[in-house]
Parts: C-alpha cells; sequence; structure tokens
C-alpha cells in the first residue's frame, strides 16, 4: 500500500491544511482499523504480513486506547468523589474542629484550647506558649501522660501572672519519652468559616477562623 493511497480510504479524516495536521498529530481507533483493513488488502501476497507483527500492532494500540480510557475513567471516579467529599464537608462548617497547627488562638476571655498524640507513653508532658518576636511567654504542664489524644487548655496566664491578649500564638509540645525528650506537632481547635473546592489531584481547604487556610488532610476530629 501506498502513502498516497491514505487518502483514499473511505472514512479515513484527511486534513489538506498543514495547520489541521499539526494539530491532529494522532489517530483515533476508527482510523487505526481502517489503516489496518486497507494494509492487509492492498499487501503483496508474496510477502503477506507476519501473523505476529500484525497481532503486535493490534496489542500496542489495544494497550494504549486502553490506558486512555481508564485514565479517564480515573478522572470521572476522581470529580465524583471529589463532589462526594464536598457535600460531606459542607457540614463542617461552623463547627469546631480540631487541626494539625503550630498556632492557636486565644479568645477574648476564653482559653486556647488543643490537644497531642503521644504515640507511647510519656513521663512528662509540657506545651510552650511562644510570643511574635519568638519568647516563651506561657507555658501548660500536664506531666505524665500515656499514649494516645491529650487535650491540653491554655488560660492566658503568662509568666507575669498577666493575662495575654486575643491573638495567635506560637506553640511548641515536648514529651519526654524514655531518657530522650521529644518535639511532636501540635493540634488546636479551631471553627471551620468556610471550604474551597481544590481542581482534580487537589485537596479541600478549611478557612478557620482566626487561623487561616489548612489543608482538608489536617482535620483530625469534629467537636
Amino acid at each position: 500500500m501506498e502513502i498516497n493511497d491514505i487518502e483514499n480510504i473511505p472514512g479515513l479524516r484527511t486534513y489538506a491544511d498543514p495547520s489541521e495536521v499539526e494539530n491532529n498529530k494522532e489517530l483515533d481507533q476508527d482510523d487505526f482499523l481502517r489503516l489496518m483493513t486497507e494494509q492487509l488488502a492492498h499487501q503483496d501476497p508474496l510477502e503477506p504480513q507476519d501473523n505476529n507483527e500484525f497481532m503486535s500492532q493490534m496489542a500496542q494500540f489495544g494497550a494504549v486506547d486502553g490506558i486512555n480510557g481508564l485514565l479517564d475513567s480515573f478522572n470521572d471516579l476522581s470529580a465524583n468523589l471529589q463532589s462526594s467529599q464536598a457535600l460531606e464537608a459542607s457540614n463542617l462548617i461552623g463547627r469546631e474542629v480540631l487541626v494539625t497547627h503550630d498556632q492557636g488562638y486565644l479568645p477574648v476571655g476564653e482559653n486556647l484550647q488543643g490537644a497531642v498524640e503521644l504515640e507511647s507513653s510519656a513521663s512528662n508532658v509540657v506545651v510552650n506558649i511562644y510570643d511574635a518576636s519568638g519568647e516563651v511567654l506561657g507555658r501548660v504542664d500536664l506531666g505524665e501522660q500515656r499514649a494516645g489524644l491529650v487535650q491540653f487548655s491554655w488560660d492566658g496566664t503568662t509568666f507575669s501572672g498577666q493575662r495575654a491578649p486575643s491573638g495567635r500564638y506560637q506553640i511548641e509540645v515536648e514529651a519526654t519519652i524514655g531518657n530522650t525528650t521529644e518535639a511532636i506537632t501540635p493540634q488546636v481547635v479551631g471553627q471551620v468559616q468556610s471550604l474551597t473546592l481544590g481542581g482534580v489531584g487537589q485537596q479541600m481547604q478549611v478557612e478557620l477562623e482566626n487561623l487561616g487556610t489548612v489543608g482538608f488532610n489536617q482535620v483530625n476530629q469534629i467537636q
């Protein structure tokens, strides 16, 4: 079969404009099957195409076509799961959640609340509160604690005995486990104000009152 004969294949798309050729470099399944049929019909009867080669070409095209179809299915599934997740997550708006965060908010007349997840028992757990300059201005001594989720609450009292102004404060948790002291990422309580959907493959964002935006995967508990 001559190259010039391709344009005479019934139903095969051809492009006279070079720009159309540039934008349509890939054959679809119908084009491929028409080409294979014409190739078989016009092959040299004295040197027919090898069956193994023919089957290999069919298998390769089928594999690529199958992968593309599988990717489309996964994208559709991802979009559906994201929509379902968004509907469920909409119930979080206005609720208080426990999120992984290294900052907490001290409201007016209330306590800064949070928690720490201990993988093993600790002989002593301390929560240090830092001001904007990086100085420790308060501390919560939790003492000996078993493994699991340990709640803490800071009433805003500083080392000077005065109450700290409302606002955001840096939090650091230290746990003495065995003969070592480990820094553990804290969790804080925040109220959900809004949700922002991400694109395909991107996680949802949760806007917390006074604490900014965190990823949906940082939400550990609904209170």
